[in-house]
């Protein structure tokens, strides 16, 4: 599909105004250098947003104007999208709210006179999908495993053990994403008080702790380790060779430690998060703390994991059967 709906080159039909018509390749573009310059958001957003409006692009056209893009082109736009079986549910619903922010902006920079989703309402049902968290086995296999490497390693391959150590034990308490841990950089990091200053998404900055003396331990060892290195980058994370970690090279790291495990799934760093939030929840943490710790912007958005804590309640409860022990066939 070329073009989508009824957006189309040339004077719009309706009052216009004095200029050329801005197209929306154009618009993406200056939306884009305002998020990167103008409200310095992080890398991982950038992308994001790139992403999402390359593909409205290619589907509505380059030359399209942004005034001709009316409300059947966007529900046109989104129809394509929920057909799509390769997309999932939740990249449809980031590249509507994507569409959201651009138009938004673009009625705030009078480049169009209203967004054309004011008032539109759009229905997105996303499916409830729980997240995938480790249970107590797991994540105790995932961590003696990432133990052992250290204490059997020498050198540059200890240094490395190190590392996947710290970035696990920090991932499991502290619920961080895998891109704010990659963005930590020293000056952010109080290791006295196991401190570590993230800028999260919206660009919001948040404290977290690592929580115990065995999580201090593990922080003062990895930074004495990395002291140790030739390096000149700032960045907390980095390789035995002192260049920066990046956080495709997290996850394959962290895959192939889950396979050293024994673990049957696939892990990744988000896992590590649900993992945290779950937990948490599990032994009595308020949800608000849970909420803050994690930097969700609305609680609504913590609360999915009050299902997976839901289900070993269920399977504690289960265990306890008091009616079948008040029966006296216990």
């Amino acid at each position: 599909m070329d073009s989508i709906g009824s957006a189309r080159t040339g004077a719009s039909t309706g009052p216009a105004f004095e200029r050329v018509e801005t197209t929306v390749s154009e618009a993406s573009a200056r939306f884009l250098d305002h998020c990167r310059v103008g409200k310095s958001l992080s890398a991982h957003t950038l992308r994001a947003y790139s992403s999402d409006l390359a593909h409205f692009v290619a589907k509505i056209g380059a030359d399209a104007g942004v005034e001709r893009v009316d409300r059947d082109c966007i529900r046109e736009y989104v129809r394509v999208l929920v057909v799509n079986s390769r997309l999932k549910q939740t990249t449809v619903k980031r590249r509507v709210a994507t569409l959201k922010v651009l138009f938004r902006w673009l009625e705030h920079e009078e480049v169009v006179r209203l967004s054309v989703f004011h008032r539109l309402e759009l229905s997105i049902k996303l499916p409830q999908r729980l997240p995938r968290a480790l249970n107590r086995n797991e994540m105790r296999q995932l961590l003696s495993c990432a133990e052992a490497g250290v204490e059997v390693r020498r050198g540059a391959a200890r240094y490395e053990a190190l590392l996947m150590q710290f970035t696990v034990v920090t991932l499991f308490t502290t619920g961080l994403r895998i891109s704010e841990l990659i963005s930590v950089r020293l000056p952010d990091v109080v290791e006295r008080d196991g401190l570590i200053q993230v800028r999260g998404k919206g660009n919001r900055e948040r404290r977290v702790y690592l929580p115990g003396r065995q999580a201090m331990a593990i922080l003062k060892n990895y930074l004495e380790a990395r002291r140790r290195l030739r390096h000149e980058t700032q960045q907390l994370l980095i390789s035995a060779e002192g260049r920066p970690i990046s956080v495709q090279q997290i996850r394959k790291r962290l895959r192939l430690l889950g396979e050293r495990a024994g673990l049957s799934r696939r892990i990744t760093p988000h896992m590590l998060r649900h993992t945290a939030a779950t937990q948490l929840l599990e032994a009595g943490v308020d949800i608000r703390v849970v909420q803050r710790l994690l930097g969700h912007a609305s609680i609504a958005t913590t609360q999915i994991y009050t299902h997976v804590s839901d289900g070993a309640l269920k399977h504690r409860l289960t265990q306890a059967n008091t009616l079948l022990r008040l029966s006296g066939k216990a």
